[in-house]
């Protein structure tokens, strides 16, 4: 069995509640995928446990600190994302040179963000999550 998480729930909420007839005051926020894969893609890089789990209390981090966990990530992800034709071309065209400029310059950008917090919002508020009355 694969499972796999669906990170664009939230942000196609308002699609995904029309299609399963939501009523008001219910917001898909996540989704998953179970099954048998067709497929045997890489597994994604993720962040050392130390970068994401906090013990009691937050504990924010120096620039070295998260430089120090991003490192490994950095070189991983970067050469999955290189194996994209379309993610290659993008970068190639553009003045992207690390990871996180790939993520904030081609793959989610500012306007993007704007659009679907603008959305969201609409969504929440149709869906009756903006009422004020006590």
């Amino acid at each position: 069995m694969g499972l796999c998480y669906l990170g664009s729930t939230f942000a196609n909420a308002d699609q995904i509640g029309e299609i399963l007839e939501l009523p008001e005051n219910v917001v898909p926020v996540v989704g998953y995928s179970l099954g048998y894969p067709d497929e045997d893609p890489d597994l994604r890089d993720r962040l050392p446990t130390r970068g994401i789990l906090h013990q009691e209390t937050y504990h924010d981090y120096a620039d070295q600190e998260i430089q120090s966990i991003y490192a490994e990530r950095e070189i991983k992800g970067w050469q999955r994302y290189m194996k994209s034709d379309w993610l290659k071309s993008q970068v190639e065209a553009s003045s992207v040179e690390n990871l996180a400029q790939l993520y904030t310059k081609i793959k989610y950008t500012r306007s993007s963000h704007q659009e679907i917090s603008t959305q969201i919002l609409a969504y929440l508020s149709d869906q009756d999550f903006m009422n004020h009355e006590g």
